[in-house]
């Protein structure tokens, strides 16, 4: 299961991050073929040098076979929706391959 953090600035109006947290929570859903795709975006209290809008999406290491591939794809993804959608902001986005064990509705 994918999870997406989205950190972004003061520059970048709530209701956009709204509809771009939904917009990548659906492209990674699609570009993996996973469902269970959670995203929490963020305004942090304390920034110091940071760009308008950065996307981390973590998701398990065993499942990504081509990190370049899976890259390309979602940002091929990205650009289509930004364009379509007039959205304005830049965007950095980061894959972080994980290593983890998870356990879910205990």
């Amino acid at each position: 299961m994918p999870v997406i953090h989205v950190e972004y600035n003061d520059t970048v109006p709530e209701d956009d991050m709204k509809k771009l947290a939904a917009a990548v929570q659906k492209i990674v859903s699609e570009v993996t073929s996973i469902e269970d795709v959670s995203v929490y975006a963020n305004n942090s209290q304390i920034k110091v040098a940071t760009s308008p809008i950065e996307i981390f999406i973590e998701q398990s290491a065993h499942k990504i076979e081509d990190i370049d591939a899976l890259m390309t794809n979602l940002k091929s993804e990205m650009v289509e929706w930004k364009s379509k959608t007039r959205f304005p902001h830049k965007i950095n986005m980061t894959i972080i391959p994980m290593k983890w064990k998870v356990e879910i509705d205990i």
